[in-house]
């Protein structure tokens, strides 16, 4: 599955946020497929944790899924963690994986980035 050019410019442009530290495009098996960190970020967690985190996370948006007829689509999902705010927006087939500072205010900032993803 490819990516559009728009989709994968837009998370750049996130990652040009101050309160944005990684924005990333995961596909369905939870590979990382656009995006990363922002230069100046260092990860709280190295790479075989993130792929472990990246698949429960596409895991976790596609049983949303089954609920999607009665309770309608999810917009956005957010987990406030002690040292970072985790948002996941579904993008297509794919999900929107997010790590913000943990001190944003987390409806205005879903809503930032859906402007800039252009959802």
């Amino acid at each position: 599955m490819t990516l559009s050019d728009s989709i994968k410019n837009n998370c750049e442009k996130l990652l040009q946020e101050p309160e944005i530290r990684f924005a990333g495009i995961l596909d369905p098996m939870g590979n990382l497929v656009a995006g990363g960190f922002r230069s100046d970020v260092e990860p709280l967690k190295n790479e075989a944790e993130r792929k472990k985190l990246f698949m429960e996370v596409v895991l976790r948006q596609r049983t949303r899924e089954e609920f999607d007829h009665n309770m309608g689509p999810v917009e956005y999902a957010a987990a406030r963690r002690k040292n970072v705010v985790i948002m996941i927006l579904p993008i297509e087939k794919n999900v929107l994986f997010i790590s913000a500072e943990k001190n944003i205010e987390i409806d205005p900032t879903a809503k930032k980035i859906k402007q800039i993803m252009d959802l």
